[in-house]
């Protein structure tokens, strides 16, 4: 518990290029905002803040990674699609599962959409990010020997999976 809560802060992410992440995504300082964040806040009701919290964190990893496609299931909230969108206009959803495995730079998925060796040989490719909720046990681990290199950040049955070149390859605990 006590590494999970260290890695959220910064302690202890010894990589560069993860340190960034975790203080421009995971936990940015207080004060810092993205305009589309009052979008994601009128997407949703008041009841639904955990869901407005986890949009405005992939709004701020699509401004991080810059990615071109994108693949989000079409039951996921409205707040979430709009997070996906309001960097750049130019993103295009994939909106089948089967194309996004070959041609999409982010998936953003829940439990076992997609099978588990799909995600894995999406994340043995480079630059290839993953966003997953909900993961089904051992999926993250399993995940996380498919990539050659990049980050995992995880949580207790989320994780967002970053396959970057060059890059050693790294797991993180944090609350996200």
């Amino acid at each position: 518990m006590f590494d999970r809560w260290r890695n959220s802060h910064g302690f202890g992410v010894h990589s560069p290029f993860g340190y960034q992440l975790v203080e421009r995504v995971v936990r940015p300082c207080r004060g810092y905002a993205y305009y589309a964040y009052d979008d994601i806040d009128r997407a949703c009701s008041s009841s639904e803040h955990r869901i407005a919290d986890k949009a405005k964190m992939l709004l701020r990893l699509v401004c991080f990674l810059r990615p071109r496609k994108v693949f989000l299931p079409d039951y996921a909230h409205k707040a979430f699609f709009i997070a996906m969108k309001s960097p750049d206009s130019k993103i295009r959803f994939i909106r089948n599962a089967d194309k996004a495995v070959s041609d999409c730079d982010i998936i953003a998925t829940r439990g076992n959409e997609i099978p588990l060796e799909d995600l894995r040989s999406f994340m043995s490719l480079p630059d290839r990010t993953l966003l997953i909720k909900d993961a089904p046990q051992n999926w993250c681990g399993s995940v996380f020997e498919a990539m050659n290199e990049g980050i995992m950040i995880r949580g207790r049955r989320n994780a967002i999976c970053i396959s970057r070149s060059g890059m050693q390859k790294v797991s993180y605990l944090m609350y996200i």
